[in-house]
């Protein structure tokens, strides 16, 4: 079993990151998920909900239930964005819930995958809804909100067509039409551990981090919820996350509300107090790696070792390391020459 390796990751000012899932740590927490029962299905729609809960968190939304199919209520536009794999997967879950709940959901699935055969399940439960399915970004059509489900902690590299087109589109949305930008998990693009290291200046409005915040969310900015209420205890003390009090029968808390603009009044719970809580519980967890890390510098010293001279120790480690494979390929050549020798001696003797 791997032994998670997040309190072993330095951001970019040579702090250790904590209370934050890395890359691999995400993926391996998923598989131990899946390796616990958890099945691919199960997850992707409790985390679709979580998304679709958090949407209706930020996208005003006061019909009346009973005025009926004849109101001229017009409920919220909302374009969700979906990328070929599990982030995918989770918008096409929530584009079911939102339609549900009342919302005028259209989807933007333009690279469908087929490698699971569920995704093609989920098209058809959002169409049996009331889903649209477009190929493109309307131009004429304003959209109140754009969730944006195109990649996930599993991202690497740049964008490739057509999301790296799409990525565009959305800025432009949102800054020409004022659509509020949600994006599931990771902001698409954004490297999961560093951020926008690629400069696209994608700046969603909300964040959805599913089961735990991924690192690239430390210097987040907007609405930050998380989201998928189904990590088991064991799990989340293994790897340093620090779960939400989820109040009552919710899928997702709200953790920051910096920038908000669109707050309304629906709330999934008090977030005054977790915020000081979280923000304390990762300064407790960098305190005991900075602590650990002092110890074992000590030991060092006590050992002889200087750290100040780290890079000179490090050239002299690899000329011993480099020493000792050529010792090795000796030792092994003369071995194989007394194999041959001995061989050759009882050739002689039969």
């Amino acid at each position: 079993m791997d032994t998670p390796s997040n309190n072993t990751v330095y951001n970019r000012n040579g702090a250790p990151e904590t209370g934050f899932l890395n890359a691999k740590d995400a993926y391996e927490l998923d598989q131990r998920l899946f390796n616990g029962g958890y099945t691919l299905e199960q997850l992707m729609e409790l985390a679709g909900l979580s998304v679709a809960q958090a949407v209706y968190e930020c996208v005003p939304f006061h019909m009346d239930h009973q005025a009926g199919p004849s109101s001229s209520f017009a409920p919220p536009s909302i374009l969700v964005v979906c990328g070929p794999g599990n982030n995918g997967g989770d918008g096409l879950v929530a584009s079911r819930h939102l339609a549900l709940i009342g919302y005028d959901v259209t989807v933007l699935y333009p690279k469908r995958s087929n490698r699971e055969k569920h995704y093609s399940k989920l098209v058809s439960q959002c169409l049996d809804v009331g889903v649209s399915f477009v190929d493109s970004i309307p131009e004429s059509k304003k959209y109140d909100a754009v969730v944006d489900a195109i990649f996930g902690f599993s991202f690497k590299g740049e964008p490739r067509e057509p999301f790296s087109s799409i990525i565009p589109e959305m800025i432009r949305m949102q800054k020409e039409n004022h659509s509020l930008i949600i994006s599931v998990d990771v902001p698409s693009g954004w490297n999961v551990d560093e951020g926008d290291t690629l400069n696209l200046e994608f700046n969603p409005d909300v964040l959805v981090s599913l089961t735990a915040p991924k690192l690239c969310a430390k210097d987040f900015k907007g609405r930050h919820f998380v989201g998928g209420r189904f990590l088991p205890p064991n799990l989340a003390k293994a790897y340093n996350v620090k779960m939400p009090p989820y109040p009552g029968v919710a899928q997702v808390m709200e953790i920051n509300s910096n920038g908000n603009k669109h707050r309304t009044s629906v709330k999934s719970g008090s977030t005054d107090g977790w915020e000081a809580e979280y923000a304390a519980y990762c300064i407790e967890k960098e305190k005991q790696i900075a602590a650990k890390e002092k110890e074992e510098e000590s030991r060092y010293k006590v050992e002889g070792v200087n750290t100040d001279d780290a890079e000179d120790w490090a050239v002299q480690y690899h000329n011993y390391c480099v020493e000792k494979e050529a010792r090795l390929e000796r030792e092994e050549q003369m071995k194989s020459s007394n194999r041959d020798a001995n061989t050759k001696d009882e050739d002689t003797n039969k």
